[in-house]
C-alpha cells in the first residue's frame, strides 16, 4: 500500500510539473503607467552657454507629452529642481507621485541635434525603453514628436485621432528664431525660482526681448506669441498696471491662436485675461476649457478654471478640486498657481483655510483665518511674521487687513501709510487697499479705492 501511495504521489507531482511546463502561469502584468515626469535633459556639450537649449528641449518634450490626455504629466517647474541632483527613481517618484520617469540627454553640434531618452519604471528603477533620435535643428520639433509618440506606444496609450494629428504634423523651424524662443522660455521660467521682485522683472524683461526677437525672425511661430503673452501677463499688478500690459498680453495671445489654435498656453492666457481684465467670465470659462481639451496637464489652465468657478461661478467645491489638480501637476511649486487657503477663505471655510495655510507656511493666510476665527493673538503673530518678510504693497495690504480685523488698527494704519506711499510712485492694486479700509470701518475711503481699482481695471 505504501508503495502504491508513493507511485500515486510521484505521478501526481509529475502531472503538475508537466502541466506547468506546458501551460506556464502568465507573468504578472506590469503596472500601468498613467503618470510620468520628464527629468531635465542632460546637456552633453557641458557648455554652460547651452543650458538654455537643454532646458528648452525638456520643456518642449513635456509640452508634447502633456497633449496626450490619458497621461498625467508633471509640470516643468516641479522637475527642474532635480537638475543635477542625485536621487533615485523611487525617491523622485514618491515626491512627484508618478509611475514613470523620462531621463535623457541632448547634444547640439552645429546644425545637428541628438536626443536620447529612456523610460524608467519609477518604483522598481527598471529601464523599460531607450532610444536615440538625431536630425537637423530645422526638424527638431519632429524629433520631439517622435519621442513623445514612442513613449505613448511604450506605455500602451492609444492616441486619439486629434492627438495623433498634433504629433504627426510638426512644422520646420528657423534655427535662429527657435534659439531666441528657447532663450525666452529660459528667462521666463527663471522667475519660478526667484523670490526677489527686481530679479523677477529683469527675467521677464529679457524674456520679452527674446520673444520679440523670435517673432521678428519667424512671424508665423505661434509659440513665440504665446510666450510673449505669458510674459506680459506675469508683469500685471505685481510690476505694472494692468492697463499697461494686459492689452499687449491679449494681442499676443490672440495672434498665437490665429496662427495655431492648438496652442493650449495661449488659450489659458486668454482665459486669465478675459476673467481679470475684460471681466468676461463666460469667455474665460470657454478659453480655460479649450486649453484643457488641448493639454489636460496644464496647471495654469486648471487653476484658472478654478478661479472662474470660485469668483464667477459660485461653485467653491469644484473650484477647489481644480486647484488641487493644478497642485498635483506641480507638486513642488503649488503656490504659483494660487493659494488653497484663499480658495477656502472666500467661501468662509476658515478652519479649512487655516489648515491649508499652515501646511505650506502661508503666514498671510494664517493671519486672515485666525482673525476671522477670533483668535486675535495668533492672527497678530502671523501678520508680524509676514510683514518681516515682504515689502510688496499687495502683501502689506493683506497684513494690514488682518491687523485691523484682529483689533490692532494702529499697526494696520502704519502699514496702510507704507502702501499708499508706494501707490504715489507706482501702480498698487486698489482693491487690496479698499479691503484694508473696509476692515478699518472707513467706508468713504474704501469706495474711493474701489472706484480707483475699477478705473484701473485692477485684477
Amino acid at each position: 500500500l505504501a508503495i502504491a501511495l508513493a507511485v500515486v504521489v510521484v505521478l501526481s507531482l509529475g502531472t503538475i510539473i508537466l502541466h506547468r511546463r506546458l501551460f506556464p502561469a502568465p507573468a504578472p502584468a506590469a503596472p500601468a503607467i498613467r503618470s510620468l515626469a520628464v527629468l531635465p535633459l542632460e546637456n552633453l556639450s557641458h557648455d554652460p552657454q547651452q543650458e538654455y537649449f537643454a532646458d528648452g528641449m525638456t520643456d518642449e518634450l513635456i509640452t508634447n507629452l502633456a497633449k496626450i490626455g490619458a497621461l498625467h504629466v508633471i509640470s516643468r517647474t516641479s522637475v527642474m529642481p532635480y537638475k543635477g541632483k542625485r536621487a533615485s527613481a523611487p525617491e523622485i517618484a514618491r515626491e512627484l507621485n508618478v509611475d514613470a520617469l523620462i531621463e535623457g540627454t541632448v547634444l547640439r553640434s552645429g546644425d545637428r541635434v541628438r536626443i536620447t531618452a529612456q523610460l524608467i519604471d519609477a518604483h522598481s528603477d527598471r529601464h523599460l525603453w531607450a532610444q536615440t533620435y538625431e536630425g537637423s535643428l530645422r526638424d527638431v520639433l519632429a524629433l520631439q514628436d517622435n519621442v513623445a509618440q514612442a513613449i505613448a506606444n511604450e506605455v500602451n496609450i492609444k492616441l486619439t485621432p486629434q492627438q495623433q494629428k498634433r504629433l504627426s504634423n510638426p512644422r520646420t523651424v528657423d534655427p535662429a528664431a527657435h534659439e531666441a524662443y528657447l532663450r525666452g522660455l529660459y528667462e521666463l521660467h527663471g522667475i519660478a525660482t526667484e523670490a526677489n521682485g527686481d530679479q523677477k522683472s529683469q527675467f521677464i524683461g529679457r524674456a520679452i526681448g527674446y520673444f520679440h526677437q523670435a517673432i521678428a525672425l519667424d512671424p508665423t511661430d505661434a509659440r513665440s506669441y504665446a510666450g510673449l503673452a505669458d510674459s506680459y501677463y506675469a508683469l500685471s499688478t505685481g510690476d505694472k498696471a494692468p492697463l499697461e500690459v494686459m492689452p499687449k498680453a491679449k494681442a499676443a495671445a490672440l495672434k498665437a491662436t490665429a496662427l495655431d489654435d492648438t496652442v493650449a498656453e495661449a488659450h489659458a492666457s486668454l482665459g486669465q485675461i478675459a476673467l481679470f481684465y475684460d471681466w468676461d467670465p463666460h469667455r474665460a470659462e470657454q478659453e480655460f476649457r479649450k486649453a484643457l481639451a488641448l493639454n489636460p496637464s496644464l496647471p495654469q489652465a486648471h487653476s484658472g478654471l478654478g478661479e472662474y468657478l470660485l469668483l464667477a461661478g459660485g461653485r467653491p467645491d469644484e473650484a477647489i478640486a481644480e486647484l488641487k489638480r493644478a497642485y498635483a501637476l506641480d507638486p513642488l511649486l503649488p503656490l504659483s498657481h494660487g493659494s488653497l487657503a484663499s480658495f477656502l477663505f472666500m467661501p468662509r471655510r476658515y478652519p479649512e483655510s487655516l489648515a491649508a495655510a499652515q501646511q505650506v507656511g502661508d503666514d498671510s493666510g494664517m493671519a486672515l483665518a485666525y482673525a476671522e476665527m477670533g483668535r486675535r493673538a495668533q492672527a497678530i503673530a502671523a501678520a508680524d511674521r509676514f510683514t518681516r518678510a515682504t515689502l510688496n504693497p499687495v502683501d502689506l495690504a493683506e497684513a494690514a487687513t488682518a491687523y485691523a480685523m484682529a483689533g490692532r488698527k494702529d499697526k494696520a494704519r502704519n502699514l496702510l501709510q507704507q502702501v499708499e506711499a508706494q501707490a504715489r510712485k507706482r501702480y498698487v492694486c486698489g482693491y487690496n487697499v479698499a479691503l484694508v479700509y473696509v476692515a478699518l470701518g472707513d467706508r468713504e475711503q474704501a469706495f474711493a479705492w474701489l472706484n480707483r481699482a475699477f478705473l484701473n481695471r485692477s485684477d
